[in-house]
């Protein structure tokens, strides 16, 4: 009974929201924390709820994604109250944006799913293009709405095929049948699906529209999309590919292991060359979207080698870095938000000092950026820990070419952790500490908007100290999950540990007071015999000059200087500095791609006028080939 009353009282709210522009914050309010008490019923209860025959159902994995969305959605609908508004739109779309993804995660069978699928589609555009008269932002959303189609048509292709095998599109039938698919069917399923919901989620080389929509999107839609929507993605990749199919090609594990790897460190490299707050924050979500993706390939793995310890412990990291990830990226979108209201610009090199002047937020920023970097205590070290785990497990139970398959991985992984520091390490230095660069606005930030925040960081703090809960409520649903629950009790953090991470807080609680003590004195800087500036302060682009350098093969830099000055080169007055790297995915593959689809579509042009007999040759051989492709 409570299912359908959580989901009665969300109809009610949204259409609320939809109808009356002066309730739709508090109503969307409403329906999100409805999402969270509906995923947690869910969980608690530990199996499925059919809440209407073969059309909506809550299976345990739903539920745990319903808890990410419900999550994200709360705390950013908490925080849209202060935020200023970008749009008279938001209040019809953002309900439907909400409810078309619970939908997906509820959806029983095929129909229900796409129609969900394609209502977060077109949603999600709509909220995306909001503020469309700023420059981009069509153009942001066009890129987006043509991939999120692209995706959508590869995945109802993918579900057409395993539909016509097992003769329903009822999803509980797939779950007990859809493992007796030849090797074939199976081969082609997976490529689909595979390709269909990693364009979702953002991997590389299917990237492109996540770092344009997510920086045109206002700040509470951004930590949405970035916190929850990619990641229904992964709920399709587990549930159908994983879950449903069974074992595989070994091949295919191995494929989603690459995948998540060259996700991971490709999208903390481009993150690293950004100045711009929140396309730095969208390159990362691609950066942890490839860590919970080797998550999912260590228990592709276990399943296809018939090892359940790391088919346990690869559904714990995967299922575990999706939250933690939803905690602390949604944390960080809404901090940009804060500074993009408080200052009116998201450059990091015209900020600088806003410790000064939003402290509140600096300290959200800077808990969400230990934790998105994987540093004790916080949950992002955790669930890496995890992943780092599985891949060393690898190595562990192969020998030869897999053993270093695995060693590799964890190499890589080792190396986006380390990445990532280094980049949130240029982020919060150069917008929040030092001295303005630029004269910018002082815009106050209202409570409702820093609260969620904080909330969002204690959160983070609380799982990277105390994960066990979580753990053992996974562990206790870990059959239903397709997992063997006993592989769990290993993956629990000793108490020990605990202890440890305690006395080194206390610790480090007493360092920072004891740093305090005594007066701070301010001296004279020494600039080489020049007025010191804040325009001598590292820049983004000089911070990271070393990585550019080192990784010039995939950067492929440029720059050009320019020196100014009667006496120059020798003394100059001024330096006027150009440079930037090439982005090789637009630049190599998809660029050329939309210049061929171009003059394809320039030269159809020609044979689509013409008699009507034309066109009704053209509708039967559709048909003929759909009928062709089906049996």
């Amino acid at each position: 009974m409570i299912s359908w009353g959580v989901i009665a009282a969300a109809l009610i709210v949204a259409a609320t929201g939809m109808v009356s522009r002066r309730w739709s914050k508090a109503s969307n309010l409403l329906l999100s924390v409805g999402i969270l008490v509906l995923g947690i019923s869910g969980l608690v209860r530990g199996n499925g709820i059919e809440i209407f025959q073969g059309q909506i159902s809550l299976s345990v994995l739903g539920s745990w994604f319903l808890i990410v969305l419900g999550v994200v959605a709360t705390m950013s609908s908490w925080y849209s109250h202060g935020y200023s508004s970008h749009g008279g739109s938001t209040h019809i779309w953002l309900p439907v944006f909400l409810m078309s993804m619970a939908a997906v995660l509820l959806a029983g069978n095929v129909w229900v799913f796409m129609t969900a699928w394609e209502l977060m589609a077109i949603s999600s555009y709509f909220l995306v293009i909001t503020d469309h008269s700023r420059p981009g932002v069509l153009r942001a959303g066009f890129i987006y709405l043509v991939m999120s189609q692209v995706s959508a048509m590869l995945i109802l292709l993918g579900f057409m095929i395993v539909s016509s095998q097992l003769h329903s599109f009822d999803f509980s039938v797939w779950a007990q049948q859809a493992h007796t698919l030849s090797g074939t069917s199976k081969n082609w399923v997976f490529l689909l699906l595979g390709l269909g919901f990693g364009i979702k989620s953002g991997i590389v080389p299917f990237h492109i529209w996540l770092p344009e929509a997510h920086p045109a999107a206002p700040a509470p839609i951004s930590g949405l999309m970035s916190g929850a929507m990619i990641k229904l993605g992964i709920f399709g990749i587990l549930q159908f590919l994983l879950l449903d199919l069974g074992p595989t090609n070994h091949l295919l594990a191995l494929v989603l292991l690459a995948a998540g790897a060259v996700s991971a460190l490709f999208g903390v490299l481009y993150a690293l060359m950004e100045h711009d707050l929140k396309r730095l924050l969208a390159y990362h979500s691609i950066e942890n979207i490839g860590i919970i993706l080797l998550g999912v390939g260590i228990m592709a793995v276990g399943m296809d080698w018939h090892l359940p310890v790391l088919v346990s412990l690869g559904l714990a990291a995967a299922l575990l870095h999706t939250l933690n990830h939803a905690i602390f990226k949604t944390q960080l979108f809404l901090v940009a938000g804060a500074v993009e209201m408080h200052s009116g610009t998201l450059d990091a090199d015209d900020l600088g000092g806003l410790i000064r002047t939003m402290p509140q937020m600096a300290i959200g920023f800077l808990i969400g950026s230990m934790a998105i970097a994987a540093l004790p205590p916080f949950n992002g070290f955790v669930s890496e820990w995890l992943v780092m785990r599985g891949l060393l497990g690898i190595s562990s139970h192969f020998s030869s070419l897999l053993a270093g398959y695995g060693l590799l991985l964890a190499a890589v992984l080792g190396l986006t952790g380390a990445l990532a520091g280094i980049c949130f390490v240029k982020a919060f230095g150069v917008i929040f500490l030092g001295e303005p660069r630029k004269p910018v606005a002082r815009n106050i930030i209202p409570a409702s908007m820093t609260w969620p925040v904080l909330v969002l960081g204690f959160l983070s703090l609380l799982l990277g100290i105390f994960p066990q809960p979580l753990l053992r409520l996974l562990g206790g649903t870990g059959n239903k999950f397709g997992a063997n629950p006993v592989g769990f009790s290993g993956l629990l953090v000793p108490d020990g540990v605990v202890i440890v991470a305690a006395i080194l807080l206390v610790l480090t609680v007493f360092l920072v007071w004891a740093s305090r003590v005594g007066a701070v004195k301010t001296v004279p800087r020494w600039a080489c015999g020049r007025i010191p500036d804040a325009s001598m302060q590292f820049t983004s682009a000089s911070f990271t000059k070393a990585i550019r350098t080192t990784f010039a093969v995939i950067y492929r830099p440029h720059r050009k200087l320019e020196y100014i000055g009667e006496n120059s080169p020798d003394f100059v007055d001024r330096v006027i500095y150009e440079g930037g790297t090439v982005p090789i995915w637009d630049q190599y593959i998809y660029r050329p791609m939309f210049r061929f689809t171009w003059k394809v579509s320039h030269f159809s042009t020609r044979i689509q006028a013409g008699p009507v007999r034309l066109y009704l040759a053209y509708v039967l051989g559709a048909v003929g080939l759909m009928i062709a492709a089906i049996h």
